[in-house]
């Protein structure tokens, strides 16, 4: 599919940087992409399939609407694997997936409570991240996300499990810019990690 999109953009004389442009990355973030140097979300793939042309190329791939209840599996799989990166990358992508769609969808989306990940910490993130998305979409938060156990007791600061040890400033930056969904359940992510790049 890369190669695709690489040929559709040389057959229309974009350069990498036009490309970025478009979609709102860096010159060097498409080169890596390209490269096969990355692993890129497919809601980037799908940006830079707009941008050259290809409009249908992942519709085959999307068979159901995304879920929390799906989300949870994955992270479920990555954390299994030692991948605490991966596990978040899974939780962007579904704020990419359910990003735009209509209050049904968003509803339908997180209604039903996800089986546990395996990490409590994970666990109310994934509360807290059902209450940002039904927030967004002008909806009441799903039952399932308030029940007592998806609060922490004590305050996870995410950067510091995806970077592997202490990072106070980081930290503090995170607890200055955490989603209030997310704050009050213990969870420090900055709010832009939840956006995607």
């Amino acid at each position: 599919m890369v190669e695709r999109l690489r040929a559709a953009r040389l057959e229309l004389g974009l350069s990498q940087a036009d490309i970025a442009d478009r979609i709102g990355t860096t010159q060097s973030a498409i080169a890596r992409l390209e490269s096969g140097h990355s692993d890129p979300r497919l809601s980037t793939l799908e940006r830079y399939a707009r941008a050259v042309g290809v409009e249908h190329a992942f519709e085959a791939g999307r068979t159901t609407a995304p879920t929390l209840e799906r989300t949870a599996d994955e992270v479920r799989a990555s954390l299994k694997a030692g991948e605490a990166g991966e596990a978040l990358r899974h939780v962007i992508q579904f704020l990419d997936d359910i990003d735009g769609v209509d209050r049904a969808a968003v509803r339908q989306s997180v209604r039903v409570e996800p089986d546990g990940t395996g990490d409590e910490r994970w666990d109310a993130l994934l509360a807290g991240i059902a209450e940002y998305a039904s927030r967004r979409a002008g909806l009441s938060t799903p039952g399932w996300a308030s029940a007592p156990g998806r609060f922490l007791r004590k305050f996870w600061f995410v950067v510091e499990e995806l970077m592997g040890r202490p990072m106070p400033g980081l930290a503090a930056l995170s607890a200055g810019s955490a989603s209030p969904e997310l704050a009050s359940r213990g969870v420090f992510l900055d709010r832009a990690s939840l956006e995607s790049v």
